[in-house]
């Protein structure tokens, strides 16, 4: 299905209107950003550790959010607690996958920096993958791929994590709007459009 930009500027925020507690792993992520980006500051070893914490961070917390836009979209009632236990059981495969796709993004940047950026764009999806789709941490990684490039979804989410990425150039508020469309856009896209 085609991915449709209107909508997902939209759609997601009534789903999260009427859903409100889809917030709480958002306001977990902006939390953690916000005490791991202090932490940076220490030193470089500080700096590593912490773009690791919130990379892995990241990953757990949109395959919670993608969990619970996929209750919802089954009609199911919407449990937070539910939800966390599903995402939790996978915490291992979550954390081998933030270490792949790191690994991976890293090795495209040292590349010339567009290489890590494409990378970048066709694994984004992966976590949702592993959880909605319940498949293997390779298995993930193929269904993103295959999922940016199905049909004209390419531009859409180009487009889309340009917006995404422009909005967090805004000084001081910019970072945490794009952390609160990243964490809402991303799961809901994968869960609408990836059937």
């Amino acid at each position: 299905m085609r991915i449709k930009l209107g909508d997902v500027f939209t759609e997601p925020f009534k789903i999260v209107g009427k859903n409100p507690i889809i917030l709480i792993p958002v306001f977990i992520g902006i939390i953690l950003t916000l005490l791991f980006d202090a932490i940076r500051f220490i030193g470089p070893i500080a700096n590593f550790l912490s773009s690791i914490v919130i990379g892995i961070s990241t990953m757990f917390l949109i395959a919670w959010i993608a969990i619970l836009f996929d209750q919802y979209k089954k009609g199911e009632k919407i449990d937070l607690k539910n939800s966390f236990s599903q995402v939790n059981q996978l915490l291992l495969d979550i954390i081998v996958l933030s270490i792949v796709v790191g690994f991976l993004i890293s090795l495209g940047t040292l590349a010339y920096v567009i290489p890590g950026l494409i990378l970048a764009l066709f694994l984004i999806f992966s976590p949702s993958a592993l959880v909605v789709d319940k498949l293997s941490v390779t298995d993930s990684l193929k269904r993103s791929f295959s999922f940016v490039f199905n049909g004209e979804n390419f531009l859409q989410i180009f487009l889309l994590l340009l917006v995404i990425f422009l909005l967090g150039m805004i000084p001081v508020v910019g970072l945490y709007l794009s952390i609160i469309l990243e964490f809402i856009l991303l799961p809901y896209i994968y869960v609408e459009y990836s059937k």
